[in-house]
């Protein structure tokens, strides 16, 4: 019944041309070409000047189509619906010139009409007024109403699917005929139909990702990727980093096959449409390069995670190997813990058992997906294959992102190169070429720091500074082990290489310190929120550091012991006076109060040794 419906409709569409006319059809041409091509050359002065010029023409026809309807009896639902087709227009025109209040009236008036008189053979427009509702109060930021009309649409498509199966008349066929014969016309219907349905999904992805929602905007995401692809109606450049940033979500829930399926997906649309410099203008060029270099960003990404998962995992199992072999609560603290500003979550987000399956792209990725595993690894061989296909996205990110140009990313994408090292150091045995991957990171780091203003950059040079004490702090604790191993006593050289280390990585506390004093010569009484545990955990590392210096004199000890104490009564001191401290550094915090007891029995007995 409905099938044949949509057959007499068909039939009088093309009636509804010939009754309308030149008076109504022309004019909304002319109104068309303002809207969509003449509007982008409208001046300054006068944005949305061809959009008015559009909306009256759109508002005049509509009078003329109302004239026609003569009441709006059950005879002239075709000619209905072409008004609410131009009324859509005229809502989409009032969102154009940011009068959403306006577009929202339009709109829901529309709706309300749809649903009102049962227009079956509406669904195309249907399913888009709900659309663009979802966007309407997305822009609003009323996000769960947003959700609410991209839910309606999803149902909407979904429960004609079930129950028509064919596609319903494009909303378009009731102001303009389409294109060809019956068959090709009955394609482009399908392709409207699909396409409007598609765009709800992205929306809905969208929606669900300002929620917080990540599991299922990266299912509606997905779903939007696989729609486009088999319909071949995407942006190969827009699809490939689509593709790559939705690897993200499944990196970040340690699904790494499905991680690397997107990132080699994204690689290999970009690169198969990728177009020589020759046939793109300058803009164009430039806006290919920078989305080629954040999908190799994203593969950074990859290669670090995968590096940083093995290494959490291999240290769990240290973990719990101690744990089997020691009786009650250990008080030591893992070198990660004293030198990290923020806490690694010890579980990192999954998807549930009861997740539909992950459906790959169907696409040729070998030559992509051979380059990297999607494995967790164990061995110095293997991490470094990854740091090497990582160091290769590094460079060639740099191509694009460079400190003269784009100096925030350019500092990110170095950052991730010492993260690099920093990882790789982990799976290598030798602590000698340990210390060498260090400095390495040293390198870079300090010569980062000497190019940025710290006036403009200040946030980035902190992060900078806490990472270089760190990187100095665990090449102490190096070259301190290897005495141990060697069971050596330390050489003149020996111990001034590790004084100087350890002195290194105070002041790099220091400085970091410092810059928390806002100009002024005193720190202030309670540090801002995010900066709370970075500065506790810095003066914590740096009692640590002055109890490290090899000093054979005990007058010299003394001094530095009177350092540590310090360090550890700021901590204690601070968390006394702002009491929501504790819960950022319990571990900590215990330790500081242990060495407020022992240091001056010890700093005493020193003193005994006179």
């Amino acid at each position: 019944m409905l099938r044949y419906f949509n057959l007499i409709a068909i039939t009088k569409m093309a009636a509804l041309g010939r009754l309308l006319g030149d008076d109504v059809i022309e004019p909304y041409k002319n109104a068309k070409f303002l809207s969509d091509d003449e509007s982008k050359n409208d001046p300054e002065d006068e944005p949305f000047r061809s959009k008015y010029k559009a909306r009256e023409i759109y508002k005049d026809i509509c009078n003329k189509i109302k004239d026609k309807l003569n009441g709006s009896s059950v005879a002239n639902k075709t000619l209905l619906t072409s008004l609410i087709c131009l009324e859509q227009a005229i809502g989409l025109n009032y969102m154009d010139t940011e009068e959403l209040a306006e577009g929202e009236d339009c709109l829901m008036s529309c709706l309300k009409r749809i649903e009102e008189y049962g227009l079956k053979d509406a669904v195309s427009l249907h399913m888009n007024i709900l659309n663009y509702l979802g966007i309407l109060w997305s822009e609003r930021r009323d996000l769960e109403k947003s959700l609410g009309f991209l839910q309606q649409a999803e149902n909407l498509y979904s429960n004609y699917k079930k129950e028509i199966g064919d596609a319903p008349l494009a909303y378009i066929e009731f102001l303009e005929d389409f294109e060809g014969d019956d068959n090709e016309k009955a394609h482009q219907r399908c392709q409207s139909f699909e396409n409007i349905h598609t765009h709800t999904l992205y929306y809905l992805a969208q929606v669900y990702a300002k929620l917080e929602k990540n599991s299922l905007s990266a299912r509606y995401c997905h779903l939007t990727l696989q729609r486009q692809l088999q319909a071949g109606d995407y942006n190969p450049v827009d699809w490939g980093l689509n593709a790559a940033t939705l690897s993200q979500y499944y990196l970040t829930a340690e699904k790494y096959t499905e991680a690397r399926h997107c990132l080699a997906s994204g690689s290999f649309i970009f690169q198969s449409s990728k177009k020589s410099a020759d046939q793109l203008s300058e803009q164009d060029l430039e806006a290919q390069c920078q989305r080629e270099a954040d999908i190799e960003r994203c593969w950074i990404k990859y290669g670090l995670g995968l590096l940083e998962a093995s290494r959490d995992k291999m240290l769990g199992e240290l973990e719990d190997n101690d744990n089997e072999n020691t009786e009650g609560p250990s008080s030591v603290i893992s070198r990660s813990d004293h030198n990290a500003d923020k806490q690694v979550a010890d579980d990192i987000m999954s998807e549930s058992s009861s997740d539909k399956v992950f459906q790959e792209f169907q696409l040729e990725l070998t030559a992509y997906e051979e380059r990297i595993t999607d494995k967790l690894i164990r061995t110095f061989d293997e991490a470094r294959k990854i740091f090497l296909f990582v160091v290769d996205k590094i460079k060639n990110a740099q191509m694009f992102y460079n400190l003269e140009s784009h100096a925030s990313d350019a500092v990110q994408i170095i950052q991730d190169h010492s993260c690099a090292f920093k990882l790789l150091a982990f799976f290598e045995l030798d602590m000698n070429r340990q210390c060498r991957m260090h400095k390495r990171r040293i390198d870079m780091l300090s010569e980062l720091l000497r190019e940025l203003n710290p006036q403009h950059y200040l946030l980035v040079c902190r992060q900078i500074i806490y990472e270089l004490a760190e990187t100095y702090s665990e090449m102490v604790d190096l070259k301190v082990t290897l005495i141990e191993m060697e069971r050596t006593r330390a050489t003149p050289y020996s111990t001034n290489k590790i004084n100087k280390l350890v002195q290194q990585s105070i002041d790099q506390y220091q400085a970091y310190i410092d810059s928390l004093k806002g100009g002024k010569s005193e720190l202030p009484s309670e540090f801002p929120e995010g900066d709370v545990r970075p500065a506790l955990v810095a003066f914590f590392c740096m009692g640590r550091l002055y109890s490290k210096f090899l000093e054979p004199l005990v007058p010299e000890r003394l001094a530095k012991l009177t350092k540590s104490l310090e360090c550890y009564k700021f901590v204690t001191e601070y968390c006394e006076a702002n009491p929501s401290a504790k819960e950022l550094i319990p571990n900590e915090l215990g330790l500081c109060k242990e060495m407020v007891s022992l240091l001056p029995v010890k700093m005493a007995k020193l003193l005994e040794q006179q």
